[in-house]
C-alpha cells in the first residue's frame, strides 16, 4: 500500500449566525479555493435535525460544488443509506458522477445517530443496519445491470456511473467490527476517535487489506491505494495568539453542535471535546504556519494516516478566517509536509 500523503477537506456544514444561504455560498467559495489550491477532495457530512449540519441533502450541495470546480473531487462522508429509497439513491449517484465527469467520492454508512434515524421511522440499530445493507446491495445490482426486478417491478436503467463499476467507496470506521469489513473490501476510511487509538486501528486495516487484496468480489477492488484518513480541525493565522483565539471560539460552538442532540434528549455525551486534550475525539490544532506544520507532523506520526482531511470551516468561524487558513495551509504548510 502506498503511503503517499494526500490532502482533502471535510465539512459538517453547520448552522451559524449567518443565514443558510450565506453558509452555502461560503462553502462553495471554499470548494473553489480548494480546487485552485490542488486539494484532492471536499467531503461533506449528512445529518438531520441538528445544528451540526444543515446539509440535509448532500446531492444538492455536491451538484453545486461540481459546477464551480474543475479538478476537485467531492462526495458525502457519508450518504446515510437507510434514509434513502435505493432506486432514487442510485439515480442521484449516477447523475452526480455523470455531471462531474467522474469526480464523485461515495461514502456509505447507516448513520451514527439513532436519534436522527427515528426521523425516518427507524426504531433500532438492527433495523437501520438491515436497511443499509439492502440499499447497498441494490446499488451494486443496479450498477451491474440494465434491467432489474425491483420491488416486484421490472425497472429499466438508463444511467450508469462514469467511474467503473462505481465511484470510490468510503466507510468511516472506529471499532474492530467495522474495520474488518472496511479493510476486507478495501474501502477508503476515516477514523473518528482519540489519536492514540488511530495507529492500531490503521495497522489492523493494513494487515487485513494485504491479506484480502486479491479476494474476488471486493467492493472497492477498482481502487488500488486506499486512503486511511484523519479529520483535523485547524485554524492558521499570522500569529499563534490570533489563531488560538479564533480556534477556541469556533471549537466551542462546534462542540455544542456535536453534543446538541444527546444533551437535548438527556443522554450522556458520546464524544470528548476538550480542544487540546490528547484523548479528545477531535483535537484542535491552531497557530502560525510554522507552529501548525510542527503540530500536523506530530499528529501524522502518531496516527500513521496517509490522508489528511482538513477542517478549516467549523463552528461559527468567520468565512474570511476559514479562507485564510486554507490559503496559509496550501502555500506554507502543505509543501513542507510533502517535502
Amino acid at each position: 500500500m502506498s503511503e503517499r500523503l494526500r490532502f482533502g477537506l471535510f465539512d459538517w456544514i453547520e448552522a451559524s449566525r449567518h443565514s443558510p444561504g450565506e453558509v452555502y455560498r461560503h462553502k462553495l467559495e471554499l470548494a473553489a479555493a480548494a480546487d485552485a489550491a490542488g486539494f484532492h477532495a471536499y467531503l461533506i457530512a449528512e445529518h438531520q435535525g441538528t445544528p451540526l449540519s444543515i446539509d440535509g441533502s448532500p446531492s444538492v450541495m455536491l451538484s453545486a460544488i461540481f459546477q464551480r470546480t474543475r479538478r476537485l473531487r467531492a462526495g458525502a462522508l457519508t450518504f446515510c443509506l437507510p434514509w434513502y429509497n435505493p432506486y432514487r439513491l442510485y439515480n442521484e449517484i449516477c447523475m452526480l458522477d455523470q455531471m462531474s465527469g467522474g469526480r464523485l467520492e461515495l461514502g456509505v454508512g447507516r448513520g451514527v445517530s439513532p436519534i436522527e434515524s427515528r426521523i425516518f421511522g427507524l426504531q433500532s440499530i438492527e433495523e437501520s443496519r438491515e436497511k443499509y445493507r439492502d440499499a447497498l446491495d441494490w446499488f451494486f445490482r443496479f450498477s451491474k445491470n440494465d434491467v432489474v426486478r425491483y420491488r416486484g417491478e421490472e425497472v429499466e436503467l438508463y444511467n450508469k456511473p462514469v467511474q467503473n463499476p462505481w465511484p470510490p467507496l468510503w466507510f468511516p470506521s472506529s471499532n474492530r467490527e467495522s474495520i474488518e469489513f472496511t479493510a476486507r473490501h478495501g474501502y477508503h476510511t476515516a477514523f473518528l476517535g482519540k489519536l492514540a487509538d488511530c495507529k492500531p486501528h490503521f495497522d489492523r486495516y493494513r494487515e487485513l487489506w494485504a491479506r484480502h487484496r486479491d479476494d474476488p468480489e471486493r467492493h472497492n477492488a477498482h481502487v488500488a491505494e486506499p486512503f486511511l484518513a484523519k479529520t483535523q480541525h485547524m485554524v492558521i493565522a499570522d500569529t499563534d495568539a490570533e489563531a488560538e483565539r479564533l480556534g477556541l471560539e469556533a471549537y466551542a460552538t462546534w462542540a455544542g453542535h456535536i453534543h446538541h442532540l444527546t444533551r437535548r434528549h438527556g443522554r450522556p455525551d458520546v464524544h470528548k471535546t476538550e480542544p487540546f486534550a490528547a484523548d479528545s475525539t477531535q483535537p484542535l490544532i491552531v497557530g502560525s504556519p510554522r507552529t501548525v506544520l510542527e503540530k500536523v507532523r506530530e499528529m501524522l506520526r502518531i496516527t500513521s494516516a496517509n490522508y489528511l482531511l482538513c477542517v478549516f470551516s467549523f463552528g461559527d468561524l468567520a468565512p474570511e478566517h476559514a479562507m485564510r487558513s486554507l490559503e496559509l495551509f496550501s502555500t506554507e504548510v502543505q509543501p513542507r509536509l510533502n517535502g
